[in-house]
């Protein structure tokens, strides 16, 4: 009898464990694919922040069908979420429900929110269509997910095959460092793209690769006279050899992104070395160094953020990030100096704006106040550049008083002696030469001064503007993106 109640028991005991084994091993199931969709919409919500706004691209194709697919999953989220007073503040009524959703993804505070849509009953139906287009290979960003990863459940040879792929990453990746050393820098690129696509989440690989697309490939490289320039329909932009480096660099890092989004250091170089240091366009350096500091980073990339917010024109949010940096860290010593710069900055711009207006203004009287307070701004404007150059030593105080005084000649109409009084300050300042140099060509034109032949140069190149070789007549705007 003992032993029939036992074998009882036993017998009870293993049902129970393979129901529960059973349950359990459904719900690994159930939170692995929820993973994988979890990354997918990351991939997704930085294209659509950061890349492509628009949610019917890849229409086109008739291919993928990621975009379509994220905007029915942003509808089902805003809708979850509008009961949400944490996150109904960040919704914007301006913005479509994908850009709302990818705004959400790309701040990690609400991460833990995402998480609960992906996991919710309400998104089940989107998130089996998205297994079934996977399936079908009509998900884009598959790839974002990682191969093995992309695949159905279970074991299978790929999968097995793929469990190697970081270890034939890094031998591939030795194999374009030997390409490099050997100057087969076109070899390069295709395997570097194997590299990534094998290990999506092999960081450095994208960091020096595009390093070397956009440094080394290029140091040896003269810049392309704009008019041997082509259009590239592609990246909206005339490029030559050396140009066209740098948007593969910038392409190899935007992919990166989207295998990465939380990695500061992709969005730091696509920000700082390649828009800021190769394209001088400190719009997309702002763009991408925002994004970096939205992420854990080094305390150095808000630096560069802040300088690029000033070269941009941003002066008083370039001012309000050193003066938050400053209380971080009180014991910073190039604070103090970037914080003088942009106070004297919207000081000058504000008494630039005060004189415009007071030129259009009928009335004398306030006419005259408004050149009044134009006057006391400048002379704020003045004091700060003069503690620049006194307390900080820095060069650029220096310049900002002969280009202040070079403007006061100018609009007294003393054009020869604003033109000595600029030829003075770029010289002392080279960082500021061109700046300096396009306002002597001004002042010439202007007070029908001969201009030197460097001079008549810079101004025939400026009458060419932007054009070269197969650029439409009415092209898009230059790409920003």
């Amino acid at each position: 009898m003992n032993e029939r109640v036992i074998n009882l028991f036993l017998l009870i005991f293993l049902i129970l464990t393979f129901v529960l084994g059973s349950i359990q091993g459904r719900r690994i199931e159930f939170i692995r694919d929820c993973e994988k969709f979890y990354r997918w919409l990351q991939a997704v919500g930085t294209q659509v922040r950061l890349f492509e706004k628009s949610e019917s691209k890849d229409d086109s194709t008739n291919k993928y069908v990621d975009l379509q697919l994220f905007a029915k999953t942003a509808e089902i989220a805003m809708q979850m979420l509008m009961n949400n007073e944490e996150v109904a503040r960040e919704i914007a009524p301006s913005k479509s429900p994908s850009e709302n959703l990818s705004d959400l993804i790309g701040n990690m505070a609400y991460d833990y929110i995402i998480w609960e849509v992906v996991t919710s009953p309400s998104i089940k139906d989107v998130r089996n269509e998205f297994f079934k287009c996977l399936r079908e290979g009509k998900i884009q960003y598959g790839r974002e997910i990682g191969y093995a990863e992309a695949q159905a459940s279970g074991v299978n040879i790929f999968n097995l095959f793929f469990g190697f792929r970081k270890i034939a990453a890094g031998l591939i990746w030795l194999e374009v460092d030997r390409y490099w050393h050997q100057g087969l820098l076109y070899r390069m690129v295709p395997l570097m793209r194997t590299c990534v696509a094998l290990d999506p989440n092999f960081v450095e690989a994208y960091l020096i690769g595009a390093w070397h697309l956009a440094y080394n490939a290029t140091a040896k490289l003269p810049d392309t006279p704009q008019h041997l320039k082509k259009w590239s329909q592609k990246y909206n932009a005339c490029l030559g050899e050396k140009e066209t480096f740098y948007y593969l660099g910038i392409d190899f890092l935007k992919r990166g992104i989207r295998h990465n989004p939380r990695e500061y250091r992709l969005y730091f170089d696509l920000g700082f070395a390649i828009y800021k240091n190769k394209l001088n366009d400190y719009q997309n350096a702002v763009k991408y160094l925002t994004e970096a500091v939205k992420v854990p980073h080094e305390r150095w990339v808000r630096r560069q953020l802040y300088i690029c917010l000033e070269l941009n024109g941003e002066y008083e949010k370039a001012l309000e990030g050193w003066q938050d940096y400053m209380k971080r860290f009180p014991d910073n010593p190039v604070a103090p100096r970037f914080i003088l710069r942009n106070q004297g900055k919207i000081y000058e711009e504000k008494a630039k704006t005060l004189l415009a207006e007071a030129s259009k203004e009928n009335s004398t009287e306030e006419r005259e106040k408004k050149i009044s307070l134009a006057k006391e701004y400048k002379q704020k404007a003045r004091e700060i550049w003069g503690k620049l150059r006194d307390e900080e030593n820095d060069p650029y105080g220096d310049y900002r008083l002969l280009f202040m005084e070079a403007m006061d000649l100018y609009e007294e109409g003393r054009y020869l002696e604003a033109v000595a009084v600029l030829d003075k300050a770029r010289w002392e300042s080279p960082s500021n030469f061109d700046e300096a140099s396009d306002m002597i060509i001004k002042i010439k034109q202007e007070g029908g001064i001969p201009l030197t032949v460097s001079e008549r140069k810079a101004v025939l190149r400026k009458a060419e503007g932007e054009k070269c070789q197969g650029m439409p007549e009415e092209p898009l705007a230059i790409n920003k993106t």
